[in-house]
């Protein structure tokens, strides 16, 4: 009983401090972002102020807000996209057999364990020579090159989980395989495709490099927009610290109404 209890104890303080460090850098951007310039600039700094809401005005009345629309695009459209090419990829690999299954399945894993900085030299070259740059479509294209093979290798394992019976008796009263996969698969893939969906809107969300090599103006993102108000000499910390708490809240929006869903998409489509 004292193991046990001792036990309890560590974990109990191993989970604090845990929380702790995990929370300690939100709190620190909520409060930076409701400072003014002086006291966010303070050192040591200031822990008892007068909170403002100025930064956050200024993402209102400064014209930021098209950035977040951008990021909501660019979002939303890797979402469609991969579950447009994603879907049929994945089901037709997870009934493919033979050594061309695993050749294939290995490039499209290699292309997703790339590094970043491998592709976005091509990618920049590409969009450049298509007179892309600093749109939408290119960065579309780009956050698609890597979210692409993780929504087809997660969908992947878990369509091989799924029982082959019922897609052999609809093919057997008539169905073709578009209608199997329609009618008797996607049905069945509710929690996976939910997941896999949240998943590549919040990878598409947070994305950095491309956004920031591709983009100037126009078709910024939240990310690239921190960025360079970070390398301006004009270091406006609140305004900063308000991007980044705006920025935050479609991450926890997502995971606070669909951890359910993550949870038992992902579990449900792990390999054995």
């Amino acid at each position: 009983m004292k193991r046990l209890k001792w036990g309890n104890v560590l974990v109990t303080a191993y989970l604090a401090v845990y929380l702790l460090f995990v929370l300690f850098p939100i709190v620190w951007l909520v409060l930076g972002s409701l400072k003014s310039r002086y006291e966010a600039l303070l050192v040591p700094p200031k822990l008892i102020f007068r909170p403002t809401l100025l930064a956050f005005d200024k993402i209102l009345s400064g014209g930021l807000l098209h950035v977040f629309g951008n990021s909501l695009t660019i979002g939303l459209s890797n979402v469609v996209l991969a579950m447009l090419l994603g879907i049929p990829a994945a089901y037709g690999l997870s009934r493919m057999r033979g050594s061309a299954r695993n050749n294939i399945s290995f490039w499209i894993l290699s292309i997703r364990m790339a590094p970043a900085f491998g592709l976005v030299i091509p990618i920049y070259a590409l969009m450049r020579g298509l007179h892309l740059l600093d749109t939408l479509p290119a960065v579309i294209v780009a956050h698609l090159t890597i979210n692409l093979p993780l929504a087809v290798w997660l969908l992947l394992s878990y369509f091989d989980e799924l029982p082959e019976d019922m897609e052999e008796a609809a093919l057997i009263d008539g169905a073709s395989r578009l209608q199997t996969l329609t009618r008797v698969i996607l049905p069945l893939s509710g929690p996976m495709l939910v997941a896999v969906g949240l998943l590549v809107f919040v990878f598409s969300w947070n994305e950095f490099l491309f956004a920031f090599i591709l983009t100037s103006s126009r078709a910024q993102t939240v990310p690239a927009l921190i960025a360079s108000l970070a390398g301006t000499m004009n270091f406006d910390w609140p305004l900063m610290s308000a991007i980044s708490v705006a920025a935050l809240v479609p991450a926890f929006v997502v995971v606070f109404f669909a951890q359910r869903s993550i949870t038992e998409g992902l579990t449900m489509g792990a390999i054995k």
